[in-house]
């Protein structure tokens, strides 16, 4: 069984990290952090059912049951409670109410309510609809794993990820045939919706298949940077060139390329699998040992990414209030505010969610994996079906 690999969980403050100066006003590319998240999250999430289901064979039904124990009690316990904070605090900066959109917060169908929707949403709840991708993927997932051989499993990653650009494409025509034909709001869709960003989840989860070789043949971690790097500069000279025939000049030449208005030209289909290669290059180089990771296994890094999760969810919070006092960041505001703005959130989040994590969400972690051992004990004597 393999240990702990700290400095994924350094990655995860990174990816929080840049969520947060994104929405700060600093980083245009920061939303590339959740990227990094789903990319670590199929990883972390393949690991464990690949360890499970080599210790349990055959049968998958006592996995499964394991799998969604986990999630819940990882999942909603700091959701439902973000949420409660979310409500409490519009109600006292008298914002509008919040309380339409529990329903598809609660069945974590956001992210569809926020791809159809007409009308503005809470700006506290803006951000939730990346975990309802994620749990969106978690339904189906795990079945691929635990009810498939290795190398049929491996083959239908595959195939999510080469379909990735057309799951993309049909979101796109869906969303222009249904909601808009505004290339804003089909950019959005391809965005939020679960089916265009399956690919990144299989690609962590391939990864987490050909952990072995990886810490075997480090090469193999160098090889995926390589790749990373080709299918930036391909990705970057194809869309700046028709940037150029556009009639862009200067520095406009390489705008809505990682940033901005990610929409024209098909943009929208493959800039997603660009930045997901080059997350899975720097996981690969995280499982490879690379120096440079090194750094990032420092102990106080490490506390902030086991919170990231609570940090991602409570840093809008901080965001709204905050900006309700100095004002709300943007690019056309000075450097020094916008930094001003992100220290204080970033401060203000880490310091909740690590207190969170250690007094409120850790306990039910270690309850979920107490039913967890449980169900597959169970299963191991036979007394939960495993029968796929």
């Amino acid at each position: 069984m393999n240990g702990r690999i700290y400095s994924i969980d350094s990655l995860r403050a990174i990816a929080m990290t840049m969520v947060i100066a994104q929405h700060s006003g600093l980083l245009p590319f920061g939303w590339t952090g959740v990227w990094l998240f789903y990319i670590i999250s199929g990883f972390v999430i393949s690991r464990n059912l690949n360890e499970e289901k080599a210790e349990l064979m055959p049968g998958a039904a006592g996995h499964y049951l394991s799998f969604v124990v986990r999630r819940v009690f990882r999942i909603v316990p700091p959701y439902a409670a973000y949420i409660a904070i979310s409500v409490i605090v519009a109600h006292l900066m008298k914002l509008p109410s919040q309380l339409p959109e529990l329903p598809y917060l609660a069945s974590f169908t956001y992210n569809w309510r926020m791809i159809f929707s007409t009308d503005p949403l809470p700006p506290t709840f803006g951000h939730l609809w990346t975990i309802s991708v994620e749990e969106q993927f978690y339904v189906l997932f795990p079945l691929l794993i635990l009810l498939l051989r290795r190398d049929r499993a491996i083959v239908g990653l595959v195939a999510i990820v080469a379909l990735g650009p057309v799951f993309r494409n049909l979101v796109a025509d869906y969303v222009s045939a249904t909601v808009s034909s505004n290339p804003e709001r089909i950019a959005f869709g391809v965005y939020a919706s679960s089916f265009g960003q399956f690919d990144a989840f299989a690609l962590g989860s391939l990864l987490a298949h050909f952990e072995a070789n990886v810490r075997r043949s480090p090469q193999i971690a160098m090889r995926l940077a390589w790749l990373a790097v080709v299918a930036v500069l391909v990705y970057t000279v194809t869309y700046a060139c028709m940037n150029i025939s556009a009639g862009a000049r200067g520095i406009d030449i390489f705008r809505n390329l990682f940033s901005g208005i990610l929409s024209g030209q098909k943009r929208e289909l493959f800039v997603y699998l660009v930045v997901d290669l080059c997350a899975v290059a720097i996981v690969a180089g995280a499982i490879a040992g690379w120096k440079v990771f090194k750094v990032l296994e420092e102990p106080l890094l490490v506390s902030v990414g086991q919170a990231s999760y609570g940090g991602y969810l409570l840093h809008a919070i901080f965001l709204i209030t905050i900006a309700d006092i100095i004002g709300i960041p943007n690019v056309q505001e000075p450097i020094a505010y916008r930094i001003l703005i992100f220290v204080s959130v970033w401060c203000c989040t880490v310091a909740l969610a690590r207190t969170s994590y250690r007094i409120y969400e850790r306990q039910f972690i270690r309850y979920g994996h107490q039913i967890s051992n449980q169900i597959l004990l169970k299963a191991r004597r036979g007394e939960v079906s495993v029968s796929p």
